[in-house]
């Protein structure tokens, strides 16, 4: 039955452009006031535009059909790598990373130190997270070696593969597995702000920024 009234505008006016001869009478007797109170007579006591809040649907559906409503609430759809990790690089030689890392969003940055048996560097690292997969570049200070890792975390566990790269051309690769012993106190904010004020302050004093 709805949909027959649905129809009724739509035909009226095929049929004037169809046959222009036997609709005139009819749309001549019609003015705008007049076309309007027709349609409101075949749509009485519904609304073509109105969406009920309660069903999502508007009044004339049945009130057991269902809408689908997408569930509401915030995803970070990138893990938290926040920590202090340490980490073992594994391919012909064994070694070990005790790795601060930070994140801002959905990008990690920290710095560490690579033991190789008795003989230990400062490193740098910088990459990102997307979901669990970790992207994370670890460059020794000095700049002569990079270990570019790709690893998955799952809590307070990593695991993957490295690929390594010396300044004198050679590379390897190998696989890599770490823990993270404790989240850092303080984290870096996921939403970038506009002002940065860097300062000091003098007890008694003024304060620059």
């Amino acid at each position: 039955m709805k949909f027959q009234k649905a129809l009724t505008l739509p035909l009226v006016l095929l049929a004037a452009f169809a046959f222009p001869a036997a609709s005139q009478d009819y749309l001549s007797d019609l003015s705008g006031s007049g076309i309007k109170e027709d349609v409101g007579e075949a749509f009485k006591g519904e609304s073509l535009f109105y969406i009920d809040p309660t069903h999502g649907m508007s009044p004339g559906a049945d009130n057991g059909s269902r809408v689908s409503t997408p569930a509401s609430g915030t995803v970070t759809p990138w893990s938290n790598v926040e920590g202090r990790w340490t980490l073992s690089l594994i391919d012909s030689a064994s070694r070990t990373v005790d790795l601060t890392l930070y994140q801002y969003g959905n990008e990690v940055f920290g710095r560490g130190v690579m033991a190789t048996g008795v003989n230990s560097q400062e490193v740098t690292a910088a990459g990102f997270i997307e979901g669990s997969a970790l992207s994370l570049r670890l460059v020794t200070v000095g700049g002569n070696s990079m270990y570019r890792l790709k690893a998955s975390v799952s809590g307070n566990s990593i695991f993957g593969t490295y690929s390594a790269y010396s300044s004198d051309g050679i590379s390897w690769a190998g696989n890599c597995n770490g823990n993270r012993f404790y989240a850092t106190t303080q984290s870096a904010s996921a939403v970038p702000t506009s002002t940065v004020s860097v300062g000091m302050g003098v007890s008694g004093g003024n304060a620059m920024s």
